[in-house]
């Protein structure tokens, strides 16, 4: 079950003094303006991949890409330079890393290939608030809706639980967990639990909805509130990244990959009533 202890987060803070007291510097400034130029220094559009090179040396050194998420961010992963984090003014003094930190690991949505492998640190760990990561399909993406329903009850849907649980071990103060799930390179894939024909968006989505929470279960109610499932399309096949140019496909019947997380979202909401109306019941 997923602790709800609240680690202590601070940071070592340290005042910082200056050689000329007569001059003004940037930590004379008010807290809420250090606070703005943190927030346009150090946030990153998309996400921020935490990686190695070598994840099972004695000393792996952490190396950052730049990923898309939430429509955010480059199409390709591109390598996190010192361009887009400030790195030096963190190395300027502790007060000021102390400061920023909460920007950088908090606001910023995080995703590691081998959690267990990288240290950033306890107290940078529980300053962390958005983590995606990709999940393993674990066969949901097979054509034939028996086989589908099996793999997700069985095998996807556990694993999800199962990392959902080890990555909040990792990140005690999480507030979302996305977990991404990516078709086949190179297709526009339509999972055979959306297989529905003549209906509406929404009549699609309440019908996934409803096929979602009979196979799903929540070990707490904490990762129901955090954990999100998105379905990814491949790079180059979302309409959106057409947009402003005149090659837009003009194919509706291609399917809008959004509506499997909003399916996922509303069998949340779904089992929470379940579980106010059991509430009021008792």
């Amino acid at each position: 079950m997923a602790s709800n202890q609240q680690p202590n987060t601070s940071l070592t803070w340290a005042p910082s003094f200056k050689e000329d007291d007569s001059r003004v510097g940037f930590l004379d400034l008010p807290r809420e303006l250090r606070d703005l130029v943190y927030q346009f220094a150090f946030r990153v559009p998309g996400a921020i991949l935490v990686y190695s090179r070598d994840p099972f040396a004695v000393r792996p050194v952490a190396r950052a890409m730049n990923i898309r998420h939430g429509g955010d961010g480059p199409i390709e992963p591109q390598p996190l330079s010192t361009g887009q984090i400030p790195v030096a003014l963190w190395r300027t003094c502790r007060q000021l890393r102390a400061e920023s930190s909460p920007v950088f690991y908090g606001m910023n949505v995080l995703s590691f290939w081998a959690l267990g492998n990288i240290n950033v640190g306890l107290a940078n760990m529980c300053l962390v608030r958005h983590v995606v990561t990709e999940a393993s399909p674990r066969g949901i993406f097979d054509k034939s809706l028996e086989h589908v329903s099996y793999c997700w009850k069985r095998r996807f849907w556990p694993e999800v639980l199962r990392n959902g649980e080890a990555i909040l071990e990792e990140f005690p103060n999480l507030e979302t967990l996305t977990f991404s799930l990516k078709p086949p390179r190179g297709t526009t894939f339509k999972p055979a639990f959306f297989a529905v024909t003549n209906k509406t968006r929404e009549q699609r989505v309440g019908l996934v909805a409803t096929w979602m929470g009979q196979r799903s279960w929540w070990e707490d109610d904490r990762m129901r509130q955090i954990l999100h499932l998105e379905m990814v399309p491949s790079p180059g096949l979302s309409k959106d990244e057409y947009a402003g140019s005149r090659f837009v496909p003009e194919d509706d019947d291609v399917w809008d990959c959004t509506e499997f997380t909003d399916a996922f979202e509303q069998m949340k909401d779904s089992m929470q009533s379940d579980v106010r109306v059991d509430a009021s019941i008792g």
